[in-house]
């Protein structure tokens, strides 16, 4: 026992505030109509004791709305049969080494909670008419009770619904050298690179000199030489001294280098 709070120390380390107990009697008493479940958690900044921190009536649709947010949380609740669940509850939001160390107090806390037929899976916004699966997959059996109040829950269950898949999240381009290609070069690089030594295989015994490939306006009237691929015209050993490689090796390179190798020459 802490001296300090007077709750239960449990082996787990989790201090158990008597006021939890003292409020799950309430609960479990029949002449109390205005408190039929609470929550409880951490008290205040305490990383180890347990208060209430909600209390009412309504049953579960009413302790599901007062579910706190960004926190692990325990609790009971009444069920209209008579019967008593318990639960465990950790918010999307909550701190990880919360989650770990209420993992780890769960089953200390829950003790309190005693007279439950089982543990329940709360979530936000849920009724008493969706406490359709046990842990481990069975049907909740919490039809009927000991108080001989009539069942509450008759119908057929339906399974919980499969969570949807969430959507990859679009790919973005990295930034380095392949972030100046686009989409459609990169899709294309392997025909264009084939394209070009084609080319070259084509044009490969029209040569006109280096000098007369700089101005157009010098050929004569009876050389053809496409303006977009003048460098194809010169002769092999005259390519690789202007480009410093043969004509195979230029044709390999992306689009955007060949261009960027042609303008600085």
């Amino acid at each position: 026992t802490d001296p300090r709070s007077g709750g239960v120390k449990k082996s787990s380390g989790v201090n158990v505030l008597p006021i939890v107990a003292s409020t799950w009697a309430d609960v479990r008493d029949d002449k109390r109509l205005d408190v039929d479940w609470l929550i409880a958690g951490y008290d205040g900044t305490s990383k180890t004791d347990i208060t209430i921190l909600h209390k009412g009536s309504g049953g579960i649709g009413a302790c599901s709305a007062a579910l706190p947010e960004g926190m692990a949380s325990f609790g009971g609740c009444r069920l209209s049969s008579g019967r008593f669940v318990s639960f465990f509850h950790v918010a999307d939001d909550t701190p990880v080494m919360q989650k770990g160390r209420a993992s780890m107090y769960k089953n200390g806390v829950l003790n309190t909670l005693e007279g439950c037929d089982v543990e329940i899976d709360m979530k936000p916004g849920m009724v008493e008419g969706d406490l359709s699966l046990l842990k481990g997959g069975g049907h909740a059996d919490v039809s009927s009770g000991s108080s001989g109040k009539p069942p509450s829950i008759s119908k057929p269950l339906n399974p919980r619904q499969p969570k949807q898949p969430k959507s990859k999240p679009k790919p973005t381009i990295g930034q380095n050298e392949a972030a100046e290609i686009s989409m459609t070069d990169a899709k294309d690089e392997s025909k264009n690179i084939e394209a070009g030594v084609e080319s070259l295989q084509i044009s490969e015994g029209e040569f006109v000199p280096y000098p007369t490939l700089r101005n157009t306006r010098d050929l004569p009237p009876t050389c053809s030489v496409d303006p977009t691929k003048k460098e194809l015209s010169l002769s092999d050993p005259e390519f690789a001294t202007v480009f410093g490689m043969d004509k195979a090796a230029f044709a390999s390179l992306p689009t955007w280098k060949r261009t960027a190798k042609k303008k600085e020459v």
